[in-house]
């Protein structure tokens, strides 16, 4: 028997250094991961997969390779699909944050500045409604290939009253108020019809945005006001309608180990998940099936290889009446990954149109994410509507039509 500890174990004071290197002896560089690499497919370079990136990391951890270009790291829009993919078990995407937060100073002001630049922006909610509000004024009088990118918006709904038993905390975070003020909303409503009652925790940023921008001791102090405001509710769980939030608030368990509040940050995420999780299929499969739709369903990769979600959905379309057709490549990632597609354009776009080509193929009605960032992407790249799932979930429950027809 091995005497080599489980890497999932976090040792008694072991510096997050020691831990990466580790967690990074798991690797057998057989090379699987490479085959659902996204930026690795679109390149060929094994530098910009997770094997070649795994190989800079120990160099790196090591003190070996102080010279060697970070773009590699850059480039990984951390979409965890290798981790999916890893027979081994390698917890790539820990690895990678310790990393990336020790070569933090040795990166380009520019880069720097571009990443607190997209931090700012991202996080300026009053700014991003006017400019959404805006922005939906206009899409009626506006070309298609303009109103395809702005997501449109149910208007005059209102948060149903706490009345059932059952309850569970629905935190409201950063972009997606902006982007959908209707989404969250729609979530409660959902939920009350299946009587679970949602309570709305924040708006409070759940620290993903500026993590994710290299910003880790901004992003721990989000997570940390989040986390406080979280504990301090009376629920069952903790969710959110974007699945990058909600895999990032599961994570809060690793981000705060080696804390005082390591206890508490177990507590809540042992109680967050999808919020797909809190709906009963069997009562939409009694529904009436007005509305039936041939639905490309795009999974996030949060959703699919962070939460481990992959199939509750799709049960959730089917049970409503609609067809889901078979996509190519689904595993990959669309190119919106948070911030990424700010910061890597050319890339995020590459990715989004081989996305967009594998979802549409088959000339679905409409396409269906569990993201907003994701449904914001992909919205550029086609000409058919891109909506949430819980936009026909609520359909569906309210006898109403509010997915637009492109």
């Amino acid at each position: 028997m091995s005497n080599r500890p489980d890497p999932a174990i976090v040792l008694p004071s072991e510096d997050p250094a020691d831990r990466a290197q580790r967690l990074l002896r798991a690797c057998v560089h057989c090379g699987f991961c490479n085959a659902t690499c996204p930026t690795y497919i679109l390149t060929g370079d094994e530098r910009e997969g997770p094997r070649g990136r795994l190989y800079l990391m120990k160099d790196l951890l090591a003190g070996t390779a102080d010279d060697a270009p970070l773009e590699p790291l850059s480039h990984c829009l951390s979409c965890r699909s290798c981790e999916t993919t890893c027979p081994a078990g390698v917890r790539y995407s820990e690895i990678l944050d310790v990393v990336r937060e020790r070569t933090q100073s040795a990166r380009s002001r520019a880069q720097r500045a571009l990443d607190r630049m997209v931090a700012i922006a991202l996080r300026a909610r009053g700014l991003l409604v006017v400019i959404a509000r805006g922005a939906r004024s206009l899409r009626r009088f506006a070309p298609k290939t303009f109103k395809q990118r702005v997501l449109p918006c149910t208007e005059g709904l209102a948060w149903p009253a706490a009345r059932h038993g059952r309850r569970i905390g629905l935190l409201i975070g950063c972009v997606q108020p902006a982007l959908r003020p209707d989404l969250d909303v729609k979530a409660a409503i959902v939920l009350d019809h299946l009587g679970v009652s949602a309570l709305a925790v924040g708006p409070s940023c759940c620290g993903a945005l500026p993590y994710h921008l290299h910003a880790h001791d901004e992003g721990r102090s989000a997570a940390r006001a989040t986390l406080a405001l979280a504990a301090a509710g009376d629920w069952e769980g903790l969710t959110s309608t974007a699945s990058g939030c909600t895999a990032f608030l599961k994570d809060y368990e690793r981000l705060f180990q080696d804390t005082e509040v390591a206890a508490g940050a177990r507590a809540l995420a042992a109680t967050v998940s999808d919020i797909a999780a809190w709906i009963d299929v069997s009562h939409l499969a009694k529904l009436p099936r007005s509305q039936r739709r041939l639905i490309a369903w795009h999974a996030p990769c949060s959703l699919q290889h962070a939460l481990k979600g992959a199939g509750r959905v799709e049960q959730i379309l089917l049970a409503l009446g609609h067809t889901l057709v078979t996509i190519t490549d689904d595993a990959l990632c669309c190119g919106s990954a948070g911030p990424y597609s700010l910061r890597h354009p050319r890339l995020a776009a590459a990715l989004g149109r081989r996305k967009w080509r594998a979802l549409t193929g088959a000339h679905p009605d409409m396409v269906v994410t569990a993201n907003i960032g994701c449904q914001q992407h992909l919205a550029r790249h086609g000409d058919r509507p891109v909506h949430h799932w819980l936009d026909l979930v609520y359909d569906a429950l309210t006898n109403r039509d509010t997915t637009d027809p492109g």
